[in-house]
């Protein structure tokens, strides 16, 4: 009899509490009204209740007030009465209130349970607490919203491939020019996009480019792309290796630039490079062509003038006068035209202040020389250099007049030369700063304006810049950087 009683399977009851004890999913019984009958001991890790508690409790203090708190007894009563409902055998999406008061986001599968010997079923409800995955997910989201604002903002076309080529993510930038969509593209090969429709060579030499990137090579080439309005445009393409942290390539991340609009003002600008070196090859034969005139009328007219009166030798001599700004000019127009052709040197900047110097004596106007760099040096040509500071030197003097400062100076920085001319003249009119350096403008009544522009075309010929600001004089302020030679750095 012993061994019988060892055989006997235990009791359904003990059954029922030894899962609801085990399972790790809070799992709650509830009557036709809503009234909870039995909880796993689960409900208290998870929701904060013990099962003791929640027994007896109307299924509604699980439930905020809204949307579902108020109404689930209404929503019991039409089941019981019409049999209806939509929650049975589905999991749906619910808020469950924690003890605390704070809210659990939860799945939630609701099956009916029948009860020998009565009329009336139970409802059993397999909670799953999903808070740490919605945010998760959320937190997700997030990050590919702020991924696709940065990705969808950049000028350029930008996508992302797999490794044979497929496509996983393009930009609205490259979806536009195309007039395409993500949805479209998500999956074709790269090479049979809509950008390459145009040429079976494009198509191929992309397809090149994939399999070298595939094997962890950065390719960087022109291709022209065919756009939504059937205009072709060049791009400056790439294709990179994304590498993991053993270093294997997992992705290729293409990247396009619309280089069209470069690729036309480079062309513009080589047929007026063109136009203006074919301008300078004549210009000396122009020139030669005209100052032989020049020259034999302004000797003809100072003859005349010395057998004429005073009055008329005035007269005389002014034709004379501008014949020869005449001849000045041509001669400046020459030297401006000619391409810059000169020897490259180290010279030191402490000889090129004193040349600068000695050329100011002419002027009659006392040159304040400051050096704050006597061991800096430039690479370039010491006349060129020299003719371009002796210019600013000269404008300056005509600025100021008589007993006006001017201020010659020289520093350097790890990368910069710095030389600049300072007077504490009128200054420059800010409408002319931006035509101050073209050719044949100028601000003086006999000037050629050519000057600034030669003197900005030898600058940048030693590969420096200029500017124009206020003196810390009161007046302008003419400065020119050139980068310092390695060696003498």
């Amino acid at each position: 009899m012993g061994q019988d009683l060892q055989t006997r399977p235990p009791h359904a009851a003990s059954i029922a509490d030894a899962i609801l004890a085990s399972v790790l999913d809070p799992t709650i019984t509830i009557d036709d009204h809503g009234v909870v009958q039995s909880a796993s001991h689960s409900v208290l890790e998870v929701f904060g209740w013990t099962p003791d508690e929640l027994v007896g409790e109307n299924i509604s203090v699980l439930m905020p007030r809204e949307p579902h708190g108020e109404l689930h007894d209404d929503y019991l009563a039409r089941y019981r009465a019409t049999g209806e409902t939509h929650i049975l055998g589905r999991t749906r999406r619910f808020e469950v209130l924690h003890r605390e008061g704070h809210t659990l986001a939860c799945d939630l599968s609701v099956a009916r349970v029948e009860i020998p010997g009565s009329d009336a079923p139970l409802f059993t409800g397999s909670f799953r607490d999903v808070t740490a995955r919605e945010r998760a997910l959320a937190a997700l989201r997030e990050s590919e919203q702020r991924f696709h604002a940065a990705f969808d903002q950049e000028h350029q076309f930008v996508g992302l491939l797999t490794v044979d080529g497929d496509v996983l993510e393009v930009n609205r930038t490259a979806l536009q020019a195309i007039g395409a969509t993500r949805a479209e593209l998500n999956g074709l090969p790269f090479w049979e996009t809509a950008w390459w429709s145009h040429s079976r060579e494009s198509r191929h030499e992309v397809r090149r480019a994939i399999e070298r990137a595939a094997a962890g090579e950065l390719v960087r080439f022109q291709v022209e792309v065919r756009c939504h309005d059937d205009r072709v445009r060049l791009v400056d393409f790439s294709l990179k290796p994304v590498v993991d942290d053993a270093g294997e390539v997992v992705y290729l991340l293409p990247e396009g630039r619309d280089v069209t609009q470069v690729r036309r003002a480079h062309e513009a600008e080589n047929a007026m490079l063109r136009s203006l070196a074919a301008i300078g090859e004549s210009a000396a034969v122009l020139a030669h062509e005209i100052k032989s005139p020049i020259t034999a009328i302004n000797i003809a007219l100072r003859a005349v003038a010395d057998q004429l009166g005073q009055d008329q030798r005035v007269v005389l001599e002014e034709l004379a006068g501008r014949l020869q700004r005449l001849d000045g000019m041509m001669q400046r127009t020459l030297s401006f035209a000619k391409p810059l052709e000169f020897e490259r040197a180290v010279c030191p900047v402490s000889e090129l202040l004193d040349r600068v110097l000695r050329d100011s004596r002419t002027l009659g106007q006392p040159l304040t020389v400051k050096n704050q760099a006597p061991q800096a040096a430039f690479l370039g040509s010491l006349p060129l250099m020299e003719e371009v500071l002796s210019n600013f030197v000269r404008n300056a003097s005509e600025a100021v007049g008589n007993g006006g400062r001017i201020v010659l100076s020289a520093w350097s920085t790890q990368a910069e030369l710095c030389l600049s001319v300072e007077d504490d003249g009128p200054g420059v009119s800010p409408h002319v700063l931006e035509s101050l350096f073209k050719p044949f403008v100028t601000t003086k009544r006999q000037g050629t304006g050519l000057g600034l522009a030669i003197s900005q075309k030898i600058v940048v010929a030693h590969g420096g810049r200029t500017e124009v600001g206020e003196s810390v004089l009161g007046g302008a302020r003419f400065s020119v950087y050139l980068p310092q030679p390695e060696a003498v750095q």
